[in-house]
């Protein structure tokens, strides 16, 4: 059951996003593109800084606590998909929040 710490943690941090896109009716499925060109960027700069620690042995993911399951460069696929829901979970969190005060300073009108 440790194996899937770290699956667990991000399907807790998914599912909290689609809560919040529903609950704020947010839309964010009209904007996929722009969501994957964005993130597609940051998979490139952050896994192949990941990769590159790991190879250096600056970095490591303890192999108890993950699937196992790697990729390119020795990254597990837990961590592909942090950098996938969690930008997603910022970027819903904060049109969340800017819904949130653009209501109250309306005076609470939606």
């Amino acid at each position: 059951m440790r194996h899937f710490q770290y699956s667990f943690v991000l399907a807790f941090v998914a599912i909290c996003a689609i809560f919040v896109n529903l609950a704020f009716r947010l839309r964010i499925t009209s904007q996929w593109r722009a969501f994957l060109k964005v993130d597609a960027a940051i998979l490139v700069i952050y896994l192949s800084w990941d990769a590159w620690a790991i190879h250096k042995k600056n970095w490591r993911f303890d192999s108890h606590q993950i699937l196992n399951t790697t990729l390119w460069g020795g990254l597990p696929v837990e961590e592909v998909l942090f950098f996938i829901i969690v930008p997603l979970m910022t970027i819903l969190t904060y049109l969340a929040l800017n819904k949130i005060v653009t209501r109250l300073k309306n005076g609470g009108s939606r």
